[in-house]
């Protein structure tokens, strides 16, 4: 029986004589080709021929930098949220092409990379700078997926670090304060909800009424105020399944919803109907903050404000997630918790209520630990006078005979 052929791997490469000449295959770009000659020596030196040809013509056709993210943008504004891509495009547009636009994908060193990284750090800060650094990585890994030439360079420099996250967040009298200046206001149920369950700005300015259940104490969160591709204002969907998520009411949020006027399907809307833009409510927020005499905190720090009174509070972290909307606790906890004055002041009066009662025992031991020493050190000290007195019969024995 004749011994079965041993198939080579395909991919490998193989080499067999037909008729005579000796036949090899390779992959070459991608493709397996099969090279013929008199020897093996001239069917290796035509592969080779083949893969060099191959390899210059991918290094002429490398898109510079500049080039691929116009190319890699474009795929991309069908694929990810409006936001998304207008994030991808102001990084690319601002940072990224007038540094290393001119540079070709598999030129890319990191030296190139480093000056990147050099006019970040004169232009923004940290976190934006690392989310730039991401967007260019994105991009390289599409191309690379593409089938260009890319260096890997960009994986040889760490991605500069985030700035810290430092969000003020108001004090009791501040958000009193807050809510005295937004009575009667139009958007005075806004900034409740904002500031007792911690909604997002997007979240409000798409609340539409049917959302809203005033008998059953409900508001449902299922829609987000996002700017479209073309500029205008739409109502998209949460980008996560706990973004879409049930409130219970506040009273005094379900009072001043109750005073809302109805003017259109959304609770707030612009004067064409649509979601206000956030610049044009920016300003609104400003003047609200200046009436109410606050600090001059952003829109989001009472969602923050929200979140961290919750926890002073003595809500669980998990109750405080789901109110914010959050997939992760640690989200919660690592963003929101902040450590405020009151918070400080009650955790300090918490260790004294738990070892106040310890601290007193404790000093009246010391206390007669310190009486029972004082009693020895008075003893020791009366017995060593009168042993050195010159009535002490003992005085001989203490001192040494004489020679």
């Amino acid at each position: 029986m004749p011994k079965p052929r041993q198939r080579t791997r395909r991919g490998t490469g193989s080499h067999r004589i037909r008729n005579g000449r000796h036949q090899i295959r390779r992959v070459i770009a991608g493709r397996l080709r099969g090279f013929t000659a008199d020897t093996l020596a001239e069917a290796e030196a035509l592969a080779e021929a083949a893969r060099r040809g191959a390899e210059a013509q991918s290094v002429a056709a490398s898109p510079t930098v500049r080039d691929w993210l116009a190319e890699w943008l474009t795929r991309q504004r069908a694929r990810v949220r409006p936001q998304t891509y207008f994030a991808y495009e102001a990084h690319a547009r601002l940072h990224i092409v007038p540094v290393i636009g001119q540079i070709r994908l598999d030129a890319l060193t990191p030296l190139h990379i480093d000056t990147l990284h050099a006019q970040l750090a004169r232009r923004v800060g940290g976190t934006t700078a690392h989310h730039v650094h991401m967007t260019l990585n994105a991009a390289l890994n599409a191309a690379a997926r593409r089938g260009h030439r890319v260096s890997n360079a960009l994986a040889t420099v760490d991605a500069p670090r985030r700035s810290p996250r430092e969000i003020e967040t108001l004090t009791l009298d501040e958000v009193d304060a807050l809510l005295r200046a937004a009575h009667g206001d139009p958007f005075e149920a806004l900034y409740i909800l904002a500031v007792t369950i911690g909604m997002r700005e997007g979240e409000l300015l798409g609340l539409r009424w049917r959302d809203i259940d005033l008998p059953g104490r409900r508001l449902t969160v299922q829609g987000n105020a996002t700017r479209a591709l073309d500029g205008t204002r739409v109502i998209t969907a949460p980008k996560t399944k706990a973004g879409r998520r049930s409130l219970r009411l506040p009273g005094i949020a379900l009072e001043a919803l109750a005073r809302t006027r109805r003017l259109g399907e959304l609770v707030w809307s612009a004067p064409n109907g649509r979601p206000w833009p956030a610049q044009r409510f920016g300003w609104r927020w400003l003047a609200m903050r200046e009436r109410a005499g606050i600090r001059p905190v952003t829109f989001h720090a009472l969602r923050h404000t929200a979140a961290t009174l919750a926890l002073e509070g003595g809500q669980p972290p998990h109750v405080v997630a789901a109110m914010l909307g959050h997939t992760s606790v640690a989200t919660t906890l690592s963003l929101y918790a902040h450590a405020t004055s009151a918070s400080q002041e009650a955790l300090v009066d918490a260790i004294d209520d738990r070892y106040g009662p310890r601290l007193g025992v404790l000093a009246q031991k010391l206390l007669a630990s310190d009486l029972a020493t004082d009693v020895e050190n008075a003893a020791t000290t009366g017995d060593s006078w009168c042993r050195g007195r010159d009535s002490n019969p003992y005085k001989v024995a203490l001192t040494s005979p004489s020679s």
